[in-house]
């Protein structure tokens, strides 16, 4: 179980547009994938029609709250839900929502301390707990998770305890590149004592205009965001896709597979089981 974290600091990046088409790419190469929706605040993976669950079916919200009233780590089985309208010809398309999707949902969410969960309650426990019964009930090759944006205590959960890797989104401009620099340092040093625990990192240049850049904008901002994140390798790009196609989320690794669109996706599709290929080497050893 390989778990990846797709995170940027701001919105509007085309984040969870990437992942679910990562997701549904990954499950057409014959992996078993699990989406998890951590985007608490402005959950969106529900929204996709090839995601789509019962109205009823529960999620991380509800796992959470449950803990938190019993003191007991309820298990993850009643809040992992099977993507049975996914129609792929292999693979397996697995979901875990934020939550019941309904009025009282903001006061749900709302109710829960994060703080407090980590600090009093065994929070760290919790998800420990959590990732053993995702793979224990399902067995995932790969585990994608969309992060909230921001500095939160949910992002930190998302970018820093969960995953084994995490795929940075970003825009070239100071906004992204100041709050992506705290952001990436937190998420190296957890390579340090007492964790020890180095997690991969990718980027994506995304959302990227067709326009010519005859003053090298992004060439530059690109070379500050090097300097400051220290990147080896240079990020991969994603372009904006100026179509209706997107109104309806459409899912363009399966629907649109010759777009350009579908190609990036799958350039970042290949990043991710790169990663996973590094990581198992660097276990052997």
């Amino acid at each position: 179980m390989y778990v990846t974290t797709f995170h940027s600091f701001k919105g509007g990046v085309g984040r969870t547009m990437a992942l679910v088409n990562a997701g549904v790419d990954l499950a057409q190469r014959g992996f078993r994938v699990l989406l998890i929706d951590f985007d608490l605040a402005s959950p969106g993976l529900d929204t996709f029609e090839l995601l789509k669950v019962s109205d009823s079916a529960e999620g991380m919200v509800e796992f959470v709250k449950e803990y938190l009233n019993i003191n007991r780590s309820p298990g993850a089985v009643n809040y992992l839900h099977k993507c049975q309208s996914a129609g792929l010809a292999s693979g397996e398309l697995w979901v875990m929502p934020a939550a019941v999707r309904n009025s009282g949902y903001a006061n749900r969410f709302l109710q829960i301390d994060w703080n407090r969960l980590y600090l009093r309650r065994n929070g760290y426990l919790l998800f420990e707990d959590l990732k053993a019964h995702w793979k224990k009930h399902i067995e995932p090759d790969h585990v994608l998770i969309d992060s909230t944006t921001g500095f939160t205590d949910i992002g930190a959960i998302a970018t820093r305890q969960l995953p084994d890797s995490v795929v940075v989104f970003f825009q070239p401009n100071e906004q992204h590149l100041l709050g992506l620099t705290k952001i990436v340092a937190d998420i190296k040093a957890e390579a340090e004592p007492p964790r020890s625990k180095r997690i991969q990192l990718s980027y994506v240049l995304s959302n990227v205009p067709d326009l010519d850049d005859e003053n090298e904008t992004i060439g530059r901002e690109l070379r500050k965001f090097q300097q400051s994140l220290d990147w080896l390798e240079p990020p991969m790009t994603v372009h904006r896709y100026d179509n209706l196609s997107l109104l309806n989320q459409v899912v363009f690794t399966k629907d649109r597979p010759t777009s350009r669109l579908s190609g990036e996706y799958r350039k970042l599709v290949d990043e991710v089981i790169l990663k996973n290929a590094r990581d198992q080497t660097i276990a052997e050893f």
